[in-house]
């Protein structure tokens, strides 16, 4: 009986230090998934944070786009103004130096007619 009983408890002690093995085991398993769903969750916080950075860049590179679309618009329609202006500056200069021209033309007209007046007045 004593054997017996003796047996019996190292069956239960061989049983006891199974289930502390698989107990290990599994234990062993459970930490290295949670470790993995550390380093995934991390994983999805810095791509989360990626993804906000290039959002934070794409709004600012848009932003700058319409920007520099505004100051390019600008750009070109002072040119149009511009060039518009000169073309009325040297429509104007030439009706300008036409009306010179026939005051120049009047005043030797007024010239001729003066000389032809003091020819005759003198002589």
């Amino acid at each position: 009986m004593y054997e017996q009983s003796k047996m019996d408890r190292n069956e239960e002690c061989l049983m006891h230090s199974f289930t502390v093995h698989d107990l290990t085991q599994e234990k062993k398993k459970l930490q290295a998934s949670y470790e993995k769903l550390v380093e995934d969750l991390n994983a999805l916080m810095d791509a989360q944070e990626q993804r906000a950075v290039i959002e934070r860049k794409d709004a600012e590179t848009t932003m700058l786009q319409e920007k520099y679309d505004t100051l390019k618009n600008i750009a070109a329609a002072q040119g149009t103004v511009i060039r518009n202006m000169k073309l009325k500056l040297a429509e104007e200069k030439k009706n300008l130096q036409i009306h010179i021209d026939e005051l120049k033309k009047t005043v030797e007209e007024s010239n001729v007619k003066l000389e032809g007046i003091k020819a005759i007045i003198n002589g």
